[in-house]
This record gives C-alpha cells, structure tokens and sequence, in this order.
C-alpha cells in the first residue's frame, strides 16, 4: 500500500466508532485465520499482525489475542492502546501479571517473555510504533491514560543473576 493511501486509512482506522468495529472484526477473523495459516495470512493485510497467547490473570486460561506489532530488531512491541479505548485492554493486565507468552507469526511459534517500558525506552518504542501505524498517536490524545508498551523478548535472552 503506498504511503499516502496508508497515511489516508490509518486516519479513517483511528476514529473511534471505525477503530472499535475494525478490532471487532479482525478479532473475530484475524483468530482464526492465524491460527489455520499459522500466522501467514490474516485480514488486516496492511499492518503486521501477530496471535499473542497469554494466560489470563484471573482465570489462568490462555488466550488468544491477534494483535498488530511493531518489529524491533530480535524483539517484538506491542501497544496497549485498546482502539484508544479509556481502559488498559485484557491482553495488557494479562501480561503485567504473566509476562510469560507465545506468538505466533510469520509460520513460527516462538517463547517470548514480556516486559513494560518506561522512560526512554519506552519513548524510543512509542515512536516506532507510531511510524508503522499514525493512530497510536490519536488514541493517546483520547485518553488520559499513558498507553503502555510492551517489549517481548525470546526467553532465552533472559540472564540469570
């Protein structure tokens, strides 16, 4: 898709009532289909999207959430905003409480362990989260809330003290 047609259908994404229905959608389709094509095909073509499996913090079932992503080199960002809904989305108060998930993208399952950024780091996320999807920015204008990011690492970069 080239930029300007991006830049025109992020803008129309981002507006409340479009972003709620949109993430209705692909959930109930972008599921699915990740989970048959194991992360190859998925109905929100034009961003990468992933299928997060977390365990609930409550419940302790996992479950399965697609989500967009942003890449970050070995790791993958993801971005608590909900649509810009005004609470934190299940799949983020999940992670706080059990940071250790999988994904599934791109055909391959891998381990991930899930930590929430701060500060710099979070600020230097924020904006590569915003270069691949503009919208970000206008949830965060809607809330109050800081809209968190979250960086999921492989777990075997986790070092032992």
């Amino acid at each position: 898709m080239s930029r300007p047609l991006w830049q025109a259908f992020s803008r129309v994404i981002a507006i409340p009532s479009v972003s709620r229905m949109a993430m209705r959608v692909a959930s109930v389709i972008d599921r699915p289909l990740l989970k048959m094509s194991r992360g190859r095909l998925r109905l929100s073509f034009v961003i990468p999207c992933l299928l997060l499996r977390v365990r609930g913090a409550r419940s302790g079932l996992v479950r399965e959430v697609p989500l967009l992503y942003v890449p970050d080199g070995e790791h993958v960002l993801l971005v608590g905003s909900g649509g810009g809904a005004v609470r934190e989305p299940a799949w983020a108060s999940n992670l706080r409480v059990n940071p250790e998930v999988s994904i599934l993208k791109c055909g391959q399952t891998e381990d991930r362990l899930a930590v929430v950024l701060s500060g710099a780091e979070r600020e230097r996320a924020w904006r590569m989260a915003v270069a691949v999807y503009p919208g970000f920015e206008r949830y965060q204008a809607r809330v109050s809330r800081e809209i968190p990011v979250f960086r999921l690492s492989r777990e075997q970069q986790r070092q032992c003290a």
